[in-house]
């Protein structure tokens, strides 16, 4: 039987404004990117959760990570220049994301993108580094991470922040264990989408069918039903299908992989080019569409992902954010995503949250040291009333041997 025309892991969110020409700028390419990169990596990283679902909003990770990336120098900036595929120098791409933050925030029509930054009380950031999480609009708080209690209400109130500006669809991102007493800056990046399609699905259309998924696995679940103005292309490989919401703001792309072709091995070579040719060949018709009506969560601790992308100076020991404060003590902790979306007959709803957890550097200390005294060394017994030496010695080697 011939799968229905969807592939839940491969759902792309165009967004579509109306000032559509002025924001195709080298930070969208780039982002773009970035974001079939990343989709490459988690698949990869889980392939043995390969039967499971997975929805991430690689804008929200771009976003905090930008704010990051300012504060970042030498090989820290590269690494997370190249794999953000920054095409300008560091002011202008922050320019150039800035303008583009600012075009969305003029137009909250089907979404919208908050950003915050909660320091240290009492830590010393660089003014120009405050002034470039300003030029994000992100909102500045202070918190006293050092101290266990007030760390707590801390990780409420980010929890908060989050809820407020995902409309309640992600209410903890962050749990009381993701922050410490090294905790020293916390960047957030919050979005939230809400968008009817263009033409409603009718609800007592809405009817049970079957879902075939990996090796053919047979899953039955509500299907949404309707005749729909769509734009479809196709390939040797695979089926689009172009979907609309309303007042054309955005647009859902589903790729659907061909019946002998593995959605994992398809993935694993899915890049913008290959999406632009299948943008760029859609047609318009009028379709019978029957597509699952569903819900993902997901959450990622994403520095794993991010690493293996090449961004590894960045969370070691030699991090380099001096244009965070001027010094070279700071290193990113974790990056926290979470995000979720919900398909139904109305149209979409999806929400996503990241957190940079930038944190100070320490030494690792084992708390149970080993010491192993296997050479010569020399011993000295000292009585400690007066903390006079009475004996000294020298040993070489053992007396006997076996």
């Amino acid at each position: 039987m011939k799968r229905e025309l969807l592939l839940i892991i491969g759902i792309a969110i165009s967004v579509t404004m109306c000032s559509q020409n002025s924001t195709q700028n080298t930070i969208v390419e780039s982002n773009n990117e970035f974001t079939f990169d990343l989709l490459q990596r988690i698949n990869a990283s889980d392939a043995e959760k390969s039967g499971t679902n997975m929805f991430v909003s690689p804008f929200s990770i771009y976003d905090a990570l930008a704010m990051a990336y300012d504060g970042a120098a030498k090989k820290t900036a590269t690494e997370m220049r190249k794999v953000m595929k920054f095409k300008k120098d560091q002011t202008e791409s922050h320019n150039e994301f800035v303008k583009l933050l600012n075009e969305y925030k003029n137009d909250k029509s089907v979404f919208t993108i908050t950003n915050a930054a909660v320091a240290q009380k009492d830590y010393h950031f660089l003014d120009s580094y405050l002034n470039c999480l300003k030029d994000f609009d992100a909102t500045l708080s202070l918190a006293n991470f050092s101290d266990a209690t007030e760390r707590s209400d801390a990780v409420k109130k980010i929890n908060e922040w989050v809820a407020k500006n995902t409309n309640k669809k992600i209410t903890e991102l962050l749990s009381k264990n993701d922050l410490d007493e090294l905790t020293r800056l916390v960047l957030l990046n919050a979005i939230y989408f809400n968008a009817k399609w263009a033409t409603e699905f009718k609800a007592d259309k809405t009817r049970q069918m079957t879902f075939y998924g990996k090796n053919s696995v047979e899953y039955v679940t509500d299907f949404i039903n309707g005749t729909q103005n769509v734009e479809l292309s196709e390939n040797d490989e695979a089926q689009m299908m172009k979907i609309d919401y309303e007042n054309n703001k955005a647009s859902m792309f589903i790729i659907m992989p061909k019946e002998n072709v593995d959605i994992d091995t398809y993935i694993s070579d899915f890049d913008k080019d290959k999406f632009d040719a299948l943008v760029k060949s859609l047609q318009t018709f009028k379709a019978d569409v029957s597509m699952p009506k569903f819900k993902i969560e997901s959450r990622f601790e994403m520095k794993k992902y991010l690493m293996d992308m090449g961004i590894k100076a960045a969370f070691s020991k030699s991090a380099d954010f001096s244009k965070m404060n001027g010094k070279s003590n700071l290193l990113i902790d974790e990056v926290i995503h979470k995000a979720v979306v919900e398909v139904s007959e109305k149209g979409t709803e999806a929400a996503a949250a990241t957190a940079v957890v930038v944190r100070e550097k320490t030494m690792v200390v084992n708390k149970n040291p080993k010491v192993t005294i296997n050479r010569p060394f020399v011993f000295i017994i000292r009585e400690n009333g007066n903390n006079a030496i009475l004996f000294i010695g020298k040993y070489v080697k053992p007396e006997k041997t076996k």
